[in-house]
């Protein structure tokens, strides 16, 4: 089914895609993917991925003519220590579902440890797996010979919820937001506050409040204020 026209053209749709490298090299033993679409922002490229397979022990292959990525673990998966180029969510989430079931200690240093890749490790830990370092940028992994079932609660999107203060800001409305899980927001809603937005935490959920004017806050020696974005747990761009 891989490497059928409708699993490559639903492929070159969605961006999310290239997660089904990870669970199906390390099940399986081999997996292949189109290049994944869907991603509007420009190049994004997948060589973190890609070498994280290759640092576990599979062997990539790019077809040009097909745009075709495949890769294949005949001897199967051994833990390694790698250091990774770039903090990458979907980079990080993939080399951990394959080196779950590989055989060995993986260490990932540069782990991205956004709350996705959390709670990814959670589940992962409830269903068997052995993995120290979660929510830190150093990941340890001791492969086991099989996951079992878990039952696990998803959280709300960090960039939703923030999309929302940020709409509520915008039209001068009154919100409420159901239980968003706030201590997994980090810089977030201090980065509105700066701006002038009020926010308050009734109970489990997140009110913000109707304002007509917002006043921007200064650094403590009176100079403009600038946000930037960064790394988790920084003030995420998007």
């Amino acid at each position: 089914f891989a490497y059928s026209e409708e699993f490559l053209t639903k492929c070159r749709k969605l961006r999310g895609s290239i997660l089904l490298v990870g669970p199906l090299l390390s099940r399986f033993g081999k997996a292949a993917i189109t290049k994944p679409g869907g991603d509007k922002i420009g190049r994004r490229r997948l060589d973190t991925h890609f070498q994280g397979f290759i640092n576990l022990g599979a062997t990539f292959d790019y077809d040009e003519d097909t745009e075709l990525f495949s890769l294949c673990a005949k001897e199967g998966l051994h833990g390694k220590y790698m250091l990774l180029e770039e903090a990458s969510v979907t980079g990080t989430a993939n080399i951990i579902m394959a080196a779950v079931l590989a055989e060995g200690t993986t260490t990932i240093y540069n782990a991205a440890c956004e709350p996705y890749v959390q709670q990814l490790c959670r589940l992962l830990i409830s269903m068997g797996a052995k993995i120290e370092g979660v929510a830190s940028n150093r990941l340890t992994i001791e492969g086991v010979s099989h996951l079992g079932g878990a039952s696990h609660r998803i959280l709300p999107d960090m960039i939703e919820v923030g999309s929302f203060i940020g709409m509520a800001a915008m039209t001068a409305s009154e919100l409420t937001i159901v239980n968003p899980h706030i201590e997994e927001m980090a810089m977030i809603p201090r980065a509105f506050e700066r701006l002038g937005i009020r926010t308050e935490m009734r109970g489990d959920d997140l009110f913000i409040p109707a304002q007509e004017h917002y006043e921007i806050d200064t650094f403590m020696d009176g100079s403009i204020l600038t946000i930037a974005d960064a790394p988790w747990p920084g003030l995420s761009p998007d």
